[in-house]
């Protein structure tokens, strides 16, 4: 065996780092063509565009924003609240207008950072209208200010050629990868659960859809439910892996587009099942666009063999806090085994975790109000305070029950200057159970804190799995529990 003089790389003082830390700060570094990323910029900003004038064309601006008296808020940003009506038509035609911009490059890293302020304030204006994709939104709208997609096709490039530009680092590429794997990865992980691979809340759902012409007859076969339960497992667990290898990448991609397709059909999900088809083209090879359209092909310069010791301060900040970011997106997903019970019940640690289609959940909710001093109670009318989409959500989650609760405490003591004693009465059904007590009933939930570690009064789940779905109406569930003592309503209006 030989003595090897090969060179290896070192740092300013002659020590060798290792191998692979030097072969990936190359990697991250190295030229990579920018016709996918410059067509993910454009997709991106009209895919927001699209979005706030679907908002303004249906009405849901006002129906969400608007025509409710109370909004549930994010506990951290309760402070942030929507504007009289014109303001927040205002608003929706600024995400309009900004989309456009970013998508036309038009001094993008302005444009694209209003468009995430924009966006997010919207987001965090009503908790009830959480979704997944909206949360992927958000973060990916924050890292395009930082990233160079406006050096080719757009109007910044066009003003000042000196910025044109046919390729980009790789790190810039594999960020938005990491991002759109998220919901992959983390939505498989997630339906590693009992309720799912037992068929719930899918079963229940394929039967809402049964009035579907053509197929909606074969959607409640229990051979359907199978399918669609371990496909769905299989493909967020499987396809970021296939999107991944060269080999299986086209086919990876043609079942991403038939697995989307078909959730654009079956389920409400607005905009998530197109800008998921989209954004996972960023997948292909990073020239694909240009070999499509024919373009002349790039030429790239040899890959510069970067040592960690050249990297300014400033370089080695940004990448490390690039690591720090994906590390803890990869942790956070499963802060909720640091709480109590199960998450799709409790609800904790279920939101900003990819938790999607795994509780199916059914609840009714009562306040009872107590004066203190009179003693009177009564049960508030939510119908002028919350409107109908509202109510059909904030029950499933116990600290929107105990928003609303302060809410009416505050009401309350407003009108009579007295702080009330606030109870819920809730009953919950999860994925099909039987139902069962929800919230405490004796306890005041007007006393109790922002911010807690446990929230005790949230009963722990006992209803088992059912073999068949309850169906009981919401109406007649009290005929069938063993009902808790109820404060007794004394007055009819609250005074």
């Amino acid at each position: 065996m030989g003595i090897s003089n090969r060179s290896k790389p070192s740092d300013a003082d002659g020590n060798i780092p290792p191998a692979s830390l030097f072969r990936l700060t190359t990697w991250i570094l190295s030229s990579v063509d920018n016709a996918s990323l410059t067509l993910f910029r454009i997709g991106f900003g009209t895919m927001f565009s699209w979005w706030a004038w679907d908002y303004l064309a249906t009405g849901r601006v006002h129906s969400i924003y608007v025509e409710p008296s109370f909004h549930f808020s994010y506990k951290v940003f309760d402070w942030v609240q929507p504007l009289q009506a014109n303001g927040m038509i205002a608003v929706f035609l600024a995400i309009v207008a900004l989309g456009l911009l970013v998508c036309a490059g038009v001094f993008y890293r302005w444009s694209s950072l209003l468009l995430a302020l924009t966006f997010t304030y919207v987001f965090l204006l009503e908790k009830t209208n959480y979704q997944n994709h909206y949360y992927l939104m958000i973060l990916i709208a924050w890292w395009m200010p930082w990233l160079p997609l406006a050096k080719n096709v757009s109007y910044d490039a066009t003003r000042f050629p000196a910025t044109m530009e046919s390729t980009t680092m790789a790190w810039v590429l594999w960020i938005l990868r990491f991002h759109i794997a998220l919901p992959y990865l983390f939505g498989g992980l997630a339906k590693l659960h009992g309720d799912w691979l037992a068929g719930e809340p899918m079963r229940q759902i394929l039967a809402s859809q049964t009035q579907m012409p053509l197929v909606g007859q074969f959607l409640s076969n229990e051979p359907m439910v199978m399918l669609f339960v371990w496909g769905g497992l299989l493909f967020d667990l499987g396809i970021v892996p296939l999107l991944l290898y060269r080999k299986t990448r086209t086919v990876a991609y043609l079942i991403c587009v038939a697995f989307h397709l078909t959730n654009s059909v079956l389920f409400t999900i607005h905009v998530f099942p197109w800008f998921m088809i989209f954004a996972t083209t960023l997948f292909f090879e990073p020239d694909w666009p240009r070999k499509i359209l024919g373009g002349s092909p790039i030429a790239f310069k040899p890959s510069v063999q970067t040592r960690w010791s050249d990297f300014s301060a400033q370089r080695k900040f940004g990448l490390g806090l690039t690591l720090a970011y994906c590390l803890f997106h990869c942790g956070w997903p499963f802060r909720h085994l640091l709480s109590e019970g199960d998450a799709s019940w409790t609800e904790r640690g279920h939101m900003f975790s990819w938790r999607m289609m795994l509780r199916g959940k059914t609840a009714g909710v009562r306040y009872f109000v107590t004066d203190r001093t009179s003693n009177e109670t009564y049960t508030p009318n939510l119908r002028g305070i919350i409107n109908v989409d509202q109510a059909n959500r904030f029950t499933r989650d116990p600290e929107m029950i105990w928003q609303l609760a302060q809410h009416l405490a505050r009401e309350h003591k407003a009108r009579t200057g007295r702080t009330p004693r606030v109870q819920a009465f809730v009953l919950t059904s999860l994925n099909g159970r039987k139902p069962q007590l929800f919230i405490d009933p004796e306890i005041d939930l007007a006393a109790e804190p922002k911010f807690a570690r446990q929230r005790s009064w949230i009963l722990p789940l006992k209803e088992p799995l059912r073999s068949s779905p309850w169906k009981v109406p919401l109406g007649e569930w009290e005929k069938h529990i063993e009902m808790p003592k109820l404060p007794v309503v004394n007055s009819r209006t609250p005074r």
